[in-house]
């Protein structure tokens, strides 16, 4: 399927703001200078109905004027009740992007575009795409939306991002740092240090602080300029994008520099002593890029603040939650040591050029995978939910109150990290292997129909020996409306039979479907949906509050499963996170 004996690329992105745009033309011109050939395409013009620039223009919108329905929606969307809803609809475009794909007789997709990675990811999945199917994960959040189990492998800006993703859906992941242009590949120099800061007019006493708000323009980044100037840490420099609203009443204000759409962004950055951001986009990597501290503030909801804070864990960038936060993190690191030893850690970020790798994949002789089991009936209800909400009200209602009180996820502001391990027949037999699970005080899952699966009193001897207990639905879960039903009630009646809990608590492995909601209710059965599930004897991911972290320790010796504990008790040490049993969970509010 080459063009003319060279391998042809399609690279979905979109025009959301300029980061996925950035790293999409980026790919594009590195392929193009290696001999390939690259087409570049906007996932939101292949939507039908002509919808997308109407979501386009629903996105910007809500981030204006109602940031908190965003900061909801992006969390329900990622792991709550609209999730299997939201991929199911993101992928709308697929069959644009599969004939775009044969017109093309491209060899490979490459999505730069969240809905992108569904799009490719799904008619991988069907059979329907026959050439491999790459994400690049363009935000160091992960969000569930960028997964797709169909994608055939994930490239991530950091390596976290990758433990992540291949954690959550078992995709193939790696990172090989942000991608950038020519013009970000070394430090600034002094002499673009004097001559930015003589093209802004400013002393070499000044600091010169850069506030970021990414294309738009949006959130509050007047307050921002103004408290920089308020507290007289340096002269704010700000980047207003395309915003003239933003820039032309920060032109009133004496002491703020403010300007429009520029690309002349490294000369800026070269004359910058701090760079401040608030949605963690293209312009933290370009800081990152030259060596200038960065730091989050007034972070915009969903993406911005939990971008934010993943950039803020993984040690490359800093977070400040107020004003007064905001100037100590500019004192701490502007023409500091520290402040050049953070900035040194996000360079290393930078770690390879993937266009080898893509050119090889695109090379390598097509491969149609096996069709895989649908969604079923269980996501179309899901989708259909959201389309008729008036003849769903009812059910809808019975969800609610299934997944309230955190049975689906970590109460707001919890500090603790909860850990759960899945442990098999032969573990619960060893006295030594419990005894590890009570010491480590580490909840036992319990899965159901596997024939090294603990039985019945397998799991009152885990009971009777202090070890918490809950249940563990499958992973791959059940395609049938009724096999669903079944599994989840047999795994309930298990667990609570064992520990004489009138509200069996049970672990979901996959995001949970209509029907496993409507049972838990209707049982009621506790439900639970971890952030990562880690197999044995692979590395903990970087790990935040209040999130749920399951080992899988099926067909490990006691000597694994000891070493597994300490890794995950050594990893949630070095973060300083309080660690506590899985069932601890359920006792932190009320039950009825």
């Amino acid at each position: 399927m080459t063009r003319e004996g060279r391998p042809s690329v399609l690279i979905v992105s979109a025009a959301m703001g300029a980061g996925h745009d950035g790293v999409a033309y980026e790919l594009e011109r590195r392929l193009l200078e290696r001999g390939a050939h690259a087409e570049v395409v906007d996932y939101l013009e292949l939507l039908p109905a002509r919808i997308g620039p109407f979501y386009r223009f629903a996105y910007a919108a809500q981030l204006k004027h109602a940031p908190g329905t965003y900061e909801w929606l992006y969390g329900r969307i990622d792991r709550g009740v609209l999730a299997p809803a939201a991929r199911r609809l993101g992928q709308m475009g697929k069959r644009p992007v599969g004939k775009l794909v044969r017109q093309g007789r491209h060899d490979l997709v490459v999505s730069t575009y969240p809905l992108g990675c569904q799009a490719t990811g799904a008619l991988r999945a069907k059979g329907k795409l026959p050439v491999p199917a790459v994400g690049f994960l363009t935000d160091v959040d992960v969000h569930g939306l960028w997964l797709h189990p169909g994608v055939d492998r994930n490239l991530t800006v950091w390596a976290g991002s990758a433990l992540e993703a291949q954690a959550r859906v078992g995709t193939p992941s790696h990172a090989v740092g942000p991608i950038l242009p020519p013009a970000f590949r070394e430090p600034v120099t002094p002499a673009e240090r004097a001559d930015g800061r003589g093209m802004l007019g400013v002393t070499d006493d000044d600091n010169v602080v850069l506030v970021v708000a990414g294309s738009w323009g949006v959130g509050d980044i007047s307050g921002t300029a103004r408290a920089v100037l308020a507290a007289g840490v340096g002269v704010p420099v700000v980047l207003c994008g395309r915003n003239e609203q933003l820039r032309a009443e920060l032109d009133q204000v004496e002491g703020v520099i403010a300007l429009g759409w520029t690309k002349d962004v490294r000369r800026l950055l070269a004359a910058s002593d701090a760079v401040v951001h608030n949605a963690g986009g293209l312009s933290c990597l370009e800081g990152f890029a030259v060596g200038v501290p960065v730091i989050g503030h007034a972070c915009l909801p969903g993406h911005g603040h939990r971008n934010a804070e993943a950039m803020r864990d993984a040690g490359v960038a800093a977070l400040a939650d107020s004003t007064e936060d905001l100037v100590l993190e500019i004192k701490r690191l502007a023409r500091t040591d520290e402040g050049a030893a953070m900035a040194a850690r996000a360079r290393a970020l930078f770690q390879a050029d993937p266009t080898d790798e893509l050119l090889a994949m695109a090379g390598a002789p097509a491969v149609v995978p096996a069709q895989r089991a649908g969604h079923g009936w269980a996501t179309r209800v899901a989708a259909l939910s959201i389309a008729v909400p008036a003849s769903m009200g009812a059910l809808s209602f019975g969800v609610a109150q299934a997944t309230v009180h955190g049975s689906l996820g970590v109460a707001e502001g919890d500090r603790s990290v909860y850990v759960a391990a899945i442990v098999d027949h032969r573990q619960v037999d060893d006295p030594a292997a419990v005894a590890a699970l009570r010491s480590a005080r580490v909840t036992a899952g319990i899965r159901r129909g596997d024939a090294a699966s603990p039985t019945a009193s397998d799991v009152v001897r885990l009971v009777e020996a202090g070890v918490g207990v809950v249940g563990a639905e499958p992973r791959e879960g059940a395609r049938h409306l009724r096999q669903q039903r079944d599994h989840l009630e047999g795994t309930a009646r298990l667990v609570g039979d064992a520990t004489h809990d009138p509200r069996p608590k049970v672990l979901l492995l996959q995001t949970p479907t209509l029907v496993q909601r409507v049972v838990a209710w209707d049982h009621g059965v506790q439900l639970a949906m971890p952030r990562f599930i880690v197999r044995g004897g692979q590395p903990v991911p970087a790990l935040r509050t209040g999130q749920i972290v399951v080992l899988d320790e099926r067909g490990r010796t006691t000597a694994q499963l000891r070493t597994d504990l300490a890794a995950l008790s050594a990893a949630v040490g070095r973060q300083h996170l309080p660690e506590q049993p899985l069932r601890v969970l359920w006792s932190q509010g009320p039950q009825d």
